[in-house]
């Protein structure tokens, strides 16, 4: 038997000017512009705490500089990418 996830809605009304607009629908690339801007901010959102799990874990520990440029390398050679600092 399968079973759906039901996830509960709420329609929240976001305005912004029309350039924006008109560049949030060209980067949705034809998928529903609701669903697109939903998983960029959720993405926003689990970089946020992950950032702040990195400074809780960073203010606990207190690594070295070295001990931080080598995560931060590790990071980026299993990611691709670099930390973003400041995630906000």
């Amino acid at each position: 038997m399968c079973y759906a996830y039901v996830m509960s809605i709420r329609r929240i009304t976001l305005s912004v000017p029309e350039e924006t607009a008109s560049r949030i629908k060209k980067a949705a690339r034809g998928a529903p512009v609701s669903a697109w801007v939903t998983a960029l901010i959720e993405e926003h959102l689990d970089d946020e705490n992950l950032e702040r799990q990195w400074e809780e874990f960073c203010a606990k520990v207190k690594p070295t500089s070295a001990d931080v440029k080598r995560a931060e390398a590790i990071h980026e050679r299993v990611t691709g990418t670099r930390r973003r600092k400041g995630v906000a």
